[in-house]
């Protein structure tokens, strides 16, 4: 009868560590996933709480990200300290009935927050190749004492926790070096014309912030940031004696200069995207379209078009009026600015929600700082 019920014990645990391990797999987002892990470790481990530390190898130190039910959002501890420094030194489980009569015990975090810890089960927490990479700690089993079957099961979910969070970290190493090699390209087209060098960057960050201010999720983000730093990587294809040229274009020249984004939509077409961002090509070549349909390279419509193109046609504007000064066109104020993107809702050129929600939240702040009031204007110091 016991080990019946032993066994059904452990197939059900194991079900939730299949459903927990599922639930890891969605969460790419490396401080949502730790969070995830914390909350999940504590309900199955029938704990009080739950910590998970970190290595951090260039310090050689252990981080906690997160301590639940504390007000210490971080905590640093050398290798070797306290019970999760021995265990991540060490490489062995340790379970201790009785907390404040261990030496490992580390005194400290409690003193600071209060908490009074007795019961701790510590794993440490192993990658493929076998190298620990961090420690999950388990804080004050709700009844009794942790048991042996109480290590297998951490250890079990240890194993789950540490895949999951190598491919958060892998994702963001990938999306972090991604977004920083498109950086440095559009940084390259700009400075072909110091006019505009800053151009491209000033107005990913101005369309992140108004997607901030809209309340997009942070998916759409990253594809606003994406579709934005590049929107302008056509100009790559454009002839010096037409984007250097110091005067107002000729017809000719300006059919010429307007083809830069539909060259954007070509060359961004042959990098390959993440599914996730497979529509940054379209996206980054509408920053000159039209709610009307007299935009360009292709005169799309309103109902062509997506918020994410529409929120880049508003930052590529008021950049353009306010960041840099033409020898044939004056630098504008804030409320000249203002005035003109109001002027292009009125003509069905941009959209009105998107202005309405830039102007009222003033999301072009957290890009140009030194805008100080209406009558201000930004101009790039760094030229």
């Amino acid at each position: 009868m016991l080990n019946t019920s032993a066994n059904n014990k452990k197939s059900n645990d194991l079900s939730k560590l299949l459903d927990i391990s599922l639930g890891m797999i969605e969460k790419s987002n490396l401080s949502s996933l730790l969070g995830f892990i914390m909350e999940e470790a504590a309900k199955i481990m029938l704990a009080d709480r739950s910590t998970l530390f970190l290595i951090d190898f260039d310090r050689n130190e252990l981080i906690s990200f997160i301590a639940q039910k504390s007000e210490i959002k971080e905590i640093r501890l050398p290798m070797g300290i306290g019970i999760a420094g021995h265990v991540a030194r060490y490489g062995c489980p340790v379970n201790i009935e009785d907390a404040y009569k261990t030496p490992l015990f580390h005194k400290e975090v409690d003193r600071q927050t209060g908490y009074r810890t007795r019961t701790v089960l510590c794993v440490p927490m192993k990658n493929r190749e076998g190298k620990i990479t961090g420690v999950l700690e388990i804080l004050n089993k709700k009844s009794g004492v942790f048991t042996e079957y109480d290590t297998w099961l951490l250890n079990s979910f240890a194993a789950f926790a540490t895949t999951a969070i190598e491919n958060a970290r892998l994702h963001e190493d990938r999306e972090r070096t991604f977004l920083s090699t498109i950086k440095t390209l559009a940084a390259v087209v700009d400075r072909r014309d110091h006019i505009t060098a800053g151009h491209s960057e000033r107005v990913a960050k101005l369309s992140v912030n108004i997607g901030k201010a809209m309340g997009l999720p942070k998916n759409e983000l990253t594809l606003l940031d994406y579709a934005a730093t590049m929107h302008d990587i056509g100009k790559v294809v454009i002839k010096d004696d037409v984007l250097l040229k110091p005067d107002k274009f000729s017809t000719e020249e300006r059919e010429e200069m307007n083809k830069h984004a539909q060259y954007t939509k070509e060359i961004l077409s042959k990098i390959y995207f993440a599914r996730e961002y497979k529509d940054v090509p379209t996206i980054a070549a509408m920053h000159h379209e039209r709610l009307d349909g007299t935009g360009y390279p292709y005169g799309l419509k309103k109902e062509q078009l997506n918020t994410i193109g529409c929120i880049i046609a508003v930052a590529d504007v008021f950049d353009a009026l306010m960041a840099f000064d033409r020898p044939y066109k004056k630098v504008h104020t804030l409320s000249e600015t203002l005035d003109i993107l109001k002027t292009e809702v009125e003509k069905n050129h941009l959209d009105a929600h998107i202005v309405n929600i830039f102007i009222q939240k003033k999301a072009y702040l957290q890009t140009f700082p030194n805008i100080k009031n209406r009558n201000d204007h930004y101009i790039d110091d760094k030229r």
